[in-house]
């Protein structure tokens, strides 16, 4: 996965990385919609903090310093949501080809039910009977 040209090792179908990923997720959102961490605060602060939450979310997720490796120490909250948005976009892709991946080996259950339907025709019981239901 690349973030602000840089390559990072990251698998999201990996059990153990994809529960970090998503618990530092929650965390962030958490964080960052919790009015009382904004209390007194000027737009500045308020930027900074924002910035250390997502320093905090990328040394979670891809190990101690990414955030350094990243930003340089700065706190431009511009390339932090930028940052934070590759790994959401790469995420949302990694799940889009494991989708992808499942539905090319599970069965099509229109094509389950139409061959159902031939074979109880073709078996003569003048009656077409209906399976049950499978959600």
């Amino acid at each position: 996965m690349k973030i602000l040209g840089i390559e990072f090792a990251f698998d999201f179908c990996d059990a153990d990385q994809a529960e970090v990923y998503e618990r530092e997720v929650k965390r962030v959102v958490e964080q960052v919609q919790d009015k009382n961490q904004y209390a007194g605060k000027s737009n500045a602060d308020s930027m900074r903090f924002q910035c250390r939450v997502i320093d905090n979310f990328f040394d979670a997720v891809l190990g101690r310093g990414t955030a350094d490796l990243l930003f340089h120490g700065k706190a431009n909250l511009r390339e932090h949501l930028e940052a934070f948005g590759e790994v959401s976009d790469a995420a949302k892709e990694s799940n889009a080809q494991l989708f992808a991946l499942t539905n090319r080996y599970a069965p099509n259950r229109a094509e389950r039910r139409q061959e159902q339907k031939c074979q109880e025709r073709q078996a003569g019981s003048g009656k077409a009977r209906h399976a049950p239901r499978v959600r």
